[in-house]
């Protein structure tokens, strides 16, 4: 452990000597969170984990157009008796582990017409990351070793490409295949199963592009073709639309998504399916205050679900995270009203889920969800957040649907 704070110590210092010099630049960030899980199944968890960022850029020409981007991340963890999924504890899951990992080490290269070209460790995020994402909510984000093609015009056209044969997860590259000893299944199981490893091996084309009209109407066509080396289950091709409007016509903002993709099982992946996606959203705004109806469909077939391992899934289908797990293979149903609203530092936000099977339409559970955000300055903010799930009749096969499960959380974060 104090070797590696000296490690962490030591690239932080070398890294702020480059940016400060006069073609470099810095920031940092933290955020400090407590939360406490209720969960009748795999029992109750706390944790309290503080996340220290440092962002590093260095321009290499004086046109600004090459630069250097660093950005290494430091978890603390205040006690190590929870479930953080890469040390598996007699506890609900957090998957905040400790530990250090490099986020993004990238070199990018911005012409004067438009493209940009962005090679090496970097963020991917398409849309409103419901297929690719960050997962930025949890102390480590996921990130990607990709080239990633950019053509953006700021008026029309958006166009993004990347190839990516590297996912970093959520739970660190200390989550490796050797179970450590503090591991309650060490000696039990030979090596940690393979939804738990902190980097899975890609061989992945990500096409996303997105036309605005000149009356503000969005179209996004995109096209995922996923081969995960390591968990050929995750290995699909996802084939979509999305359409997205909004108008004024009085003191009231309507706003409406429509979205649709196809899925299917692709390279190495052994099972036989074919199934797909839905979302509806249709809101209504007045000032600061928003109330929107929604509707998202993930459907089924041959037992298996449509799959999103690269997306940033702790944004969908509640925050209690009862069905976002790697391991969901069902098909869903998921109709949730929410509310937003704001005044002058604060906002908030509410959200009220109703669950159903996919096949049946039979009613699984209920959930409500709850934010409360506090801005002081423009890099302060404290926020509150709670979620309770509430069981129907459950998910044949999925037992974490069967329980009540409720968690809350508390952090402070400094520019981030």
């Amino acid at each position: 452990m104090f070797k590696k704070l000296l490690t962490i110590l030591f690239i932080s210092q070398s890294l702020l000597f480059v940016a400060t010099s006069s073609a470099g630049d810095y920031q940092w960030g933290m955020r400090t969170r407590y939360q406490s899980v209720n969960d009748a199944w795999l029992g109750d968890a706390t944790a309290l984990t503080t996340r220290v960022k440092l962002t590093v850029k260095y321009q290499l020409d004086k046109a600004q157009q090459w630069q250097i981007m660093l950005q290494p991340n430091y978890v603390f963890a205040a006690n190590d008796h929870y479930n953080s999924v890469t040390v598996t504890k007699t506890t609900s899951p957090i998957p905040d582990p400790q530990g250090f990992n490099l986020l993004q080490a990238q070199l990018s290269y911005a012409s004067n017409n438009n493209w940009q070209v962005n090679i090496g460790r970097q963020r991917l995020s398409f849309d409103n990351e419901r297929f690719i994402g960050g997962i930025d909510f949890w102390q480590t984000p996921q990130n990607f070793d990709a080239l990633k093609l950019t053509y953006n015009n700021h008026i029309n056209w958006h166009i993004q490409y990347a190839y990516s044969n590297k996912v970093h997860r959520i739970f660190g590259h200390d989550a490796t295949a050797m179970l450590p000893e503090d591991d309650i299944r060490y000696g039990i199981l030979k090596q940690k199963p393979i939804n738990e490893l902190g980097v899975h091996h890609l061989n992945s084309h990500l096409l996303n592009i997105h036309y605005q009209t000149d009356n503000d109407l969005n179209i996004v066509g995109y096209d995922y073709l996923i081969e995960n080396t390591d968990q050929n289950l995750f290995s699909t091709q996802t084939l979509g639309v999305r359409i997205q409007d909004e108008f004024k016509p009085n003191s009231l903002k309507y706003r409406y998504t429509l979205e649709f993709a196809h899925q299917q099982d692709a390279f190495n992946n052994p099972q036989n399916f074919k199934t797909w996606y839905s979302l509806f959203e249709a809101s209504v705004q007045y000032k600061s205050q928003q109330l929107q109806l929604s509707q998202e469909i993930l459907a089924e077939d041959n037992g298996n679900g449509f799959k999103t391992p690269l997306a940033t899934n702790h944004k969908f289908q509640g925050w209690a995270d009862v069905f976002t797990g790697y391991r969901m293979q069902t098909g869903l149903r998921d109709q949730y009203l929410t509310y937003r609203g704001r005044y002058k530092k604060l906002r908030w936000r509410a959200v009220w889920h109703n669950f159903a099977s996919y096949k049946s339409s039979e009613q699984i559970g209920t959930e409500i969800d709850l934010e409360l955000a506090y801005r002081y300055t423009r890099k302060w903010e404290f926020k509150l957040l709670y979620a309770n799930y509430q069981r129907k009749n459950g998910l044949k096969y999925f037992p974490k649907a069967n329980f009540d499960l409720s968690t809350w959380f508390a952090s402070v974060a400094y520019n981030i």
